[in-house]
């Protein structure tokens, strides 16, 4: 635009230094674009001149390289241009690789774009499922960052939010199955996105690998686990926009006092997009358009809750008789060092079965803990099995001080304050009051006697009346 305009200046007869300071250039651009022709109405549209030597050094890719780089490209369209760069050093190619960069950018064919083909699920086809993150803010100031686990029911559009610490398996596979207590059933397919948590093999390996945990899940449910390929966002359609929307109208839109004020919005936010507001996509509540997947949705019906469902795990007992899951050790048997165990993970119980199911203990999950986990009755079991009367009591002391800090600091003094050293007697007594009173009553009865400075068996048998 610059080119004509000083070229329409010209032929209005201004003199050059006044069409310089107008178009605020030199005066010798003005002499030189003025030996050019005007620029055509292509020209200007597109942007660029058609004609001329580009500003800059020639490039050394002469017609025969250009030539060579286009037969190799119509050949293998997505080799890296680094790649042609090492071949044509071979040609007697001399210039540079950034030269041999731009050659390939312009020459290489353009891959022709499909048009995208929207559609729509028919009744309990398909239920979409991704993770999604945003940072809130709450009115005290402080911020947090939210992750939660989104399933949509893409016929009748009808949501579910499950507010979650992480995205492991684990929290994949409970929060999918809490999306189906909410659908009221399970849909035909399932489509996620590609996480390591979910799948394991990459993307175009086949066969394709699940994760344990949701391998076991599809084949219970009968279902099709369908991926879609990375960065195509639109494969996954409604699910993206659930994300994006679950942010914008509830975790951006609102305000919160703390977390346990965004959970009470969440389930009013949930009543009101299924249950009073229209789908804009279809213009139907989803509550409504979900009757007409109910019939579909039955014939996979929630067989176990999300707290409830066993993920299967594998581990071998440990010559302490104990297997460990996710960090903490727990007791498995006395009588099996070695056997094959199998672990049945639910969200607040871990259940240990030994070989052949002759054995099996349930205990309350806790993960982290790094304290071996034991039921009073495993404790006399460990007791009948080995021998020795320093290594009977070395486990009773044990036992004792598996119940935390307060068996620690208690003992701590107990042990170096008897006298001559001999700790045997009095722990000893001690795991006969636990196997008796229990774990919380010792622990409470451990910190009262830190608390009044008394470390002796009586004390403890004092204090254990007073929590009675």
């Amino acid at each position: 635009m610059t080119r004509l305009k000083i070229h329409h200046m010209h032929e209005g007869g201004l003199p050059q230094a006044t069409i310089a300071v107008a178009c605020d250039v030199g005066l010798r651009s003005v002499e030189r674009v003025l030996k050019e022709p005007p620029p055509t109405l292509d020209e200007v549209v597109e942007g660029r001149r058609r004609t001329g030597r580009k500003p800059g050094r020639p490039s050394k890719a002469d017609e025969t390289v250009r030539e060579r780089v286009l037969l190799l490209l119509k050949d293998e369209p997505s080799i890296m241009a680094t790649e042609v760069f090492r071949r044509a050093r071979d040609w007697g190619y001399k210039g540079s690789r950034s030269a041999m960069s731009v050659l390939v950018k312009q020459v290489r064919p353009l891959p022709a774009k499909e048009p995208l083909v929207r559609f729509e699920g028919l009744p309990g086809e398909y239920a979409q499922f991704d993770f999604g993150e945003a940072w809130v803010r709450y009115r005290s100031g402080f911020r947090e960052k939210i992750i939660f686990f989104a399933g949509r029911l893409k016929y009748s559009r009808y949501i579910h939010i499950e507010l979650v610490a992480n995205q492991r398996s684990e929290t994949v596979v409970r929060s999918l199955i809490a999306c189906l207590e909410a659908f009221g059933g399970s849909p035909k397919e399932w489509v996620f996105d590609n996480p390591r948590t979910i799948r394991l093999t990459r993307w175009g390996v086949e066969p394709v690998q699940l994760h344990p945990y949701l391998r076991d899940l599809v084949a219970e449910y009968r279902v099709i686990p369908t991926f879609c390929a990375p960065r195509s966002g639109n494969q996954k359609g409604s699910v993206e926009n659930l994300v994006g929307f679950t942010k914008r109208s509830f975790l951006r839109a609102r305000n919160f006092n703390d977390r346990a004020d965004l959970e009470t919005q969440l389930i009013s936010w949930l009543r009101e997009s299924n249950h009073e507001r229209p789908c804009d996509a279809t213009g139907v509540i989803p509550a409504v358009a979900i009757q007409d997947e109910v019939k579909w949705l039955s014939q996979r019906p929630v067989r176990v809750s999300a707290v409830d469902h066993p993920l299967r795990e594998t581990a071998t007992v440990t010559p302490m008789g104990t297997i460990s899951y996710n960090g903490t050790p727990y007791f498995a048997t006395a009588r099996r060092i070695g056997a094959p165990a199998t672990i049945f993970v639910r969200a607040d119980t871990i259940e240990i079965v030994v070989g052949d199911g002759v054995e099996s203990c349930t205990h309350v999950r806790v993960d982290g803990v790094h304290v071996v986990q034991r039921l009073p009755e495993q404790r006399q079991d460990m007791l009948a099995v080995i021998h020795g009367r320093r290594k009977l009591a070395t486990f009773r002391r044990q036992c004792l001080l598996e119940l935390g800090h307060e068996a620690w600091a208690f003992l701590s003094i107990l042990v170096h304050t008897c006298p001559k050293g001999r700790w045997e007697v009095p722990c000893s007594e001690l795991y006969d009051l636990l196997q008796v009173c229990g774990d919380d009553a010792m622990r409470t009865a451990f910190a009262r006697c830190c608390a009044q400075k008394c470390y002796t068996v009586k004390a403890v048998t004092v204090a254990l009346r007073e929590v009675a």
